[in-house]
């Protein structure tokens, strides 16, 4: 298992879902993610033989010391972020700082990063609520990581029919267990930045929309560099968003 976003130019086409989309849940980010591979199949996951697909929640901004209610508190703010995330920080108007989420606890809490685009379950998992005191809720504008659980192609050849039967009803079960799973860590984040002396920011409709509309480049370009690579970046980054506002209604 591995994250798309560690090897950037790895998987063009599949960058689709690591863009700025609006996300509201982890489940249906990793229900679209496979939905997604069904339909257009790249090619650039052909040298191995794929298990399941899945995504993580929201991406958001989360920040240690500065409430941000609206795009100029995020100018020059230096956000702990990674791959397409840094590309959305930039065109926020914050600084992106690029490190491994390892890092990223003491970054913040040495002041070296202000904050982190990351999803909520972060706040526990890696526990950075611990110097996180702000978590905005700029679903508008969110992202996700898309992750791979693959499998050597050589090694699948050579399990027997039946068994590869087994393992691919497991991996469709699996496809809904995580995906559950990335909203029920979310939620534990939310009750870490729900205590006192944190605050979960929900930004306006109208504030909501003026970042969404800041990142939409973000997508344009998406078309554009697919485009050029003869990939149907145009149609995959349809489908994603019209998934998602067939479901998150």
């Amino acid at each position: 298992m591995s994250v798309l976003g560690y090897t950037m130019g790895k998987f063009p086409l599949t960058e689709v879902t690591d863009l700025p989309l609006g996300y509201q849940r982890g489940y249906l980010a990793t229900k679209m993610i496979n939905a997604y591979y069904q339909k257009f199949k790249p090619k650039e996951f052909d040298g191995t033989q794929v298990m399941y697909l899945h995504a993580h929640g929201p991406g958001l901004v989360n920040t240690a010391k500065k409430e941000v209610t609206k795009l100029e508190d995020l100018k020059g703010l230096k956000l702990r972020s990674h791959g397409l995330s840094a590309k959305l920080v930039q065109a926020l108007g914050g600084a992106p700082v690029g490190m491994p989420m390892t890092e990223t606890y003491d970054a913040i809490s040495k002041g070296v990063a202000e904050g982190v685009m990351c999803p909520l379950e972060a706040m526990k998992g890696w526990k950075l609520g611990e110097v996180c005191n702000y978590s905005i809720l700029n679903y508008g504008s969110s992202y996700s990581t898309g992750f791979f659980v693959v499998m050597n192609k050589a090694k699948w050849a050579s399990i027997p029919a039946d068994a590869k039967q087994i393992i691919e009803k497991i991996n469709e079960e699996w496809i809904d267990k995580q995906a559950r799973v990335w909203d029920d860590i979310d939620e534990e984040g939310k009750l870490i930045m729900s205590q006192p002396g944190k605050k979960m920011v929900r930004l306006s409709k109208e504030e909501d929309a003026r970042w969404a509309a800041k990142v939409r480049p973000i997508l344009d370009n998406y078309v554009k560099e697919t485009k050029a690579k003869g990939l149907p970046g145009a149609e995959a980054l349809k489908f994603c968003l019209d998934f998602l506002k067939t479901y998150q209604k």
